[in-house]
């Protein structure tokens, strides 16, 4: 049997692939999420910059879909997740079932 994480990562490359709308760039210099931030809610497939703020004191996180879309926050992303539903078969699964809490 599949996991869930498997279904709902399977069915969100499919719905990616599938949008007929035009991808937008993603940038250049990013990296994969960390595991503290996938069990936060950020998808492995996802794309992370790190941009510091002028002062240097602080990095600005932005969390980028494999289309490009760009999200600014973790809660972000989670409420994106949250909207999306994927149907096989007779089934929609929900994608908020295999989300750890992250404190």
């Amino acid at each position: 049997m599949q996991s869930i994480s498997y279904i709902v990562d399977t069915g969100a490359r499919i719905l990616c692939s599938l949008m007929s709308k035009e991808l937008l760039p993603i940038p250049e210099i990013v990296r994969e999420p960390t595991e503290k931030e996938m069990q936060c809610g950020i998808p492995e497939w996802f794309f992370v910059q790190e941009v510091p703020r002028d002062s240097g004191k602080q990095i600005d996180k932005y969390y980028f879909s494999m289309d490009g879309q760009k999200f600014r926050s973790i809660r972000q992303v989670k409420k994106w997740r949250e909207k999306l539903q994927f149907e096989f078969s007779d089934t929609t699964i929900d994608t908020t079932i295999d989300e750890a809490p992250c404190f």
